[in-house]
């Protein structure tokens, strides 16, 4: 086969890009949503699951489905499915995708956060501005510093990208990478939500909180996961044996296997 030309692969790229817009959209769609009918006045599960860890295991539960099913979407197949800027810059580091498309993914990522919550906002109207709903944004628990706060992101986001491109860089586990990278974003919310939020994604908390204009604890649920992703990145690059990874976005439209993902939120 011929090597494709510079104008498919833009088109192609284009397409990528598109992509992790429209996953990214549908992801904070879903997270609005969820919040509003776990935490609104008139939610239809506020009163089924009154309890503060029983709306934890919902939104794992919700938060690592929803981003199981984005990966082996039309959407997912077509860009890799990372819907999350920590995860398209560990991916750069490890030489897994393009500085070019790193750039446009992320971008992309931040304007599909900023997308989706419009459209939950036109959907539930003034119910999402509620306090108790704050457009699906997350915050840590009044007594935990911002350092830890800041290292639990990192953390949480070193540990969901070890487990997913460990799967990721075995072909013959690729059909297990969606389970595998929902369950883990669900274990971690479970594990950090409570106390430090939860998020590990800048996308996840970018158009909540320019939304809800709180924007105090932003940077640290900005810079955080990058932090943690970037520093995954480069060890694992580093690392003298390490399998390699499927190349995002995948060489032809749906081919190949999704890359990884993560989002959440308490």
């Amino acid at each position: 086969m011929g090597t494709p030309s510079r104008r498919s692969r833009s088109r192609h790229n284009w397409r990528a890009w598109l992509s992790e817009f429209a996953a990214t959209a549908i992801l904070l769609l879903v997270m609005v949503t969820l919040f509003r009918h776990l935490f609104g006045a008139e939610g239809l599960v506020t009163c089924a699951i009154p309890s503060q860890e029983g709306r934890l295991v919902a939104d794992a539960v919700v938060s690592g489905t929803t981003v199981a099913l984005l990966i082996v979407s039309p959407f997912g197949r077509r860009s890799g499915g990372h819907m999350n800027p920590a995860v398209s810059l560990a991916f750069w580091l490890m030489g897994a995708l393009p500085g070019r498309d790193a750039a446009a993914y992320a971008a992309a990522q931040l304007a599909g956060s900023l997308a989706g919550v419009a459209v939950g906002r036109l959907v539930w109207g003034e119910q999402t501005a509620d306090p108790a709903v704050g457009y699906a944004v997350i915050r840590a628990s009044d007594h935990i510093p911002w350092v830890a706060v800041f290292a639990s992101e990192a953390a949480a986001t070193a540990v969901m990208l070890a487990a997913v491109t460990f799967v990721a860089a075995r072909p013959r586990l690729a059909f297990v990478l969606p389970a595998v990278a929902g369950s883990v974003i669900a274990a971690l919310i479970l594990l950090t939500g409570r106390g430090w939020g939860g998020s590990f994604n800048p996308a996840r908390q970018f158009g909540p909180e320019l939304f809800s204009h709180d924007l105090a604890w932003l940077w640290v649920y900005l810079i955080a996961p990058l932090v943690g992703g970037g520093l995954f990145g480069l060890v694992r690059r580093r690392l003298p044996h390490a399998p390699a990874l499927p190349t995002s976005p995948p060489s032809a439209p749906g081919d190949g296997v999704p890359a990884v993902t993560g989002s959440a939120a308490p």
